[in-house]
């Protein structure tokens, strides 16, 4: 059940950052810079996990969402971590 719920608010989250690419001026430039910047969040996360604790695991997932969702997508997942582990 909530493995559903997560899908499909991560499709509806896609498909908004989807439209507002669409509606910028060069969309694929703004869609490379913030997928740059979503993995760059994510490597910075795991590069100081030794001193903040917080560790998230390099999948598929996690790399779907850092991509598509960018900086507010790594925030989630570090939240999602720290609220269940």
């Amino acid at each position: 059940m909530a493995a559903k719920i997560l899908m499909t608010a991560l499709c509806i989250l896609s498909l908004a950052v989807v439209y507002m690419f669409t509606k910028s001026r060069k969309p694929l430039l703004t869609a490379a810079k913030s997928a740059v910047c979503g993995i760059a969040a994510l490597m910075l996360v795991n590069i100081t996990s030794a001193s903040t604790g917080c560790y998230i695991a390099v999948n598929h997932f996690t790399a779907f969402v850092a991509t598509v969702l960018s900086l507010p997508g790594v925030i989630g997942l570090v939240l999602l971590n720290l609220v269940f582990i």
